[in-house]
């Protein structure tokens, strides 16, 4: 019997007009490029939502729009992106889900923000606005471009792919992490002050980056392509373990 490749559930970003979603390509592609075989996951009625993670081996939590303040106990400043409440409570249910059944997760700018407010952690709704002297963080051209420094500082995935300690990251975002929740680890930091990655030490595989490794393991970055490909072995650990 030929062993199936893990099946990756990848969150897609319903649009402004609720009609449409969007998924980067390069989300399927480097979940290919590793190994995985990548499945879309649009909304779905959360009674429906066991069925759709029985299929799937991990999920991947893409970028998208800001975060409802609500959600971490706080009113909506001016200066907040756009919100979308069906997102929010999709990627809510998805998250709590996934953390309940020990699946790997690996989170991207809105998917690690997310994953910090599911475990009661916060946002600065605007960085330019909350945070002293920031830096760049949303950045005009493309996300195959570094843009600023992280330092590596915790947790157990990031410190053996960044023996150096520092890398430099793209960053296309307008919130980001203020305090972390419960069990969440800071893997990385910019030199602002922002936290830059979290990881939950005490799961199977639970990593998000504010920043989008995915476009530098495309292009053949070897820490990065470890990433993902760390995601997915754990992925392929979870199927095993499901049979």
């Amino acid at each position: 019997m030929i062993d199936m490749k893990p099946i990756i559930g990848i969150t897609a970003q319903q649009q402004e007009n609720l009609y449409d979603y969007k998924l980067q390509p390069v989300y399927p592609e480097v979940v290919i490029q590793e190994g995985g075989i990548p499945i879309m996951l649009p909304i779905v009625p959360s009674e429906y939502l066991d069925d759709v993670l029985d299929m799937v081996d991990g999920v991947i939590m893409t970028g998208g729009w800001d975060i409802d303040p609500n959600l971490y106990g706080e009113e909506t400043m001016p200066e907040t992106g756009q919100l979308n409440f069906e997102m929010d409570e999709f990627d809510s249910c998805v998250i709590k889900n996934v953390l309940a059944r020990d699946m790997p997760f690996f989170g991207t700018c809105r998917g690690a923000q997310m994953l910090n407010v599911m475990t009661g952690g916060t946002l600065y709704q605007c960085i330019e606005k909350q945070l002293d002297e920031p830096l760049k963080h949303k950045q005009e051209h493309g996300r195959e471009h570094p843009v600023h420094h992280v330092d590596i500082i915790g947790g157990e995935i990031l410190p053996p792919l960044f023996p150096g300690g520092r890398t430099r990251v793209n960053s296309s975002h307008n919130q980001g992490i203020k305090t972390v929740g419960e069990g969440v680890e800071i893997a990385a930091q910019s030199p602002d002050g922002l936290v830059e990655a979290i990881e939950m030490t005490d799961k199977r595989f639970v990593l998000a980056t504010q920043w989008h490794p995915e476009n530098f393991a495309l292009n053949g970055h070897e820490p990065s392509k470890s990433i993902i490909e760390g995601f997915i072995k754990a992925a392929e650990e979870y199927k095993k373990s499901k049979s």
